[in-house]
């Protein structure tokens, strides 16, 4: 899913693998990259959720590439530090004539496409840091479930919906499930400690707001992409 030349991308060096991103160039400080590249993991994390595939990338530390091509690293101390085993495996795809398929020219994954038009849309990028979290690796139920989603799912009102009733045009999208006004309401109720709203009935669970907003997202950056 961030294979390069595209922008953001993963590489390994020996038993690393780095996160690299042109827009971390320029910046000075070790710290300047984390507080910019956590940001961008909650993002890339919230996309790759929707799509279920890749890894959740964490956050392990810092690295900057020399100009003699030596690796200078900066740990953290509430950096997630793992090892895990790779297996690497390559087909060749043979053709009708018996001879090998070329490869097609590289493109962008769906992920590396939403990334670009996150960073010049400030509302889907905020709605994917929100679901990035929901997803984290760590937590398969966060505590901030309900908050995420209800933030992650406003982001998508307020960047769709039209005049002031943003959030009634928003529901009479035709892309938009009616299942959505139930799951707002959910979400709503969830994440106030004194239950101020009533609780819908039956609510939404959470396996069924993250398929929801799985669709959600999906229709929204086609919205976003389309001329």
């Amino acid at each position: 899913m961030l294979k390069p030349p595209f922008d953001p991308w993963v590489e390994e060096h020996g038993s690393d693998t780095i996160l690299r991103s042109n827009s971390l160039d320029d910046l000075t400080s070790a710290d300047e990259v984390r507080d910019r590249v956590i940001a961008h993991i909650e993002r890339l994390n919230g996309a790759m959720f929707v799509m279920m595939q890749g890894e959740s990338l964490q956050f392990g530390g810092v690295v900057e590439f020399a100009c003699d091509g030596k690796m200078h690293r900066t740990m953290f101390a509430d950096a997630a530090c793992f090892a895990r085993s790779r297996i690497h495996a390559a087909a060749v795809v043979i053709g009708p004539d018996g001879k090998p398929k070329l490869d097609p020219l590289p493109t962008r994954s769906q992920v590396q496409r939403w990334a670009a038009i996150a960073d010049n849309d400030d509302l889907l990028e905020d709605a994917l840091i929100y679901f990035g979290r929901v997803s984290a690796p760590d937590q398969p139920h966060p505590p901030t479930f309900w908050f995420d989603i209800y933030k992650a799912l406003e982001c998508l009102i307020e960047r769709f919906g039209e005049n002031k009733k943003r959030e009634d045009t928003f529901f009479a999208l035709d892309w938009v499930p009616a299942e959505v006004e139930r799951l707002k309401q959910t979400a709503n109720w969830a994440r106030h400690a004194r239950r101020k709203f009533k609780k819908p009935s039956p609510a939404t669970t959470e396996q069924e707001a993250k398929e929801l907003m799985a669709r959600l997202f999906r229709k929204a950056f086609e919205k976003a992409a389309a001329p």
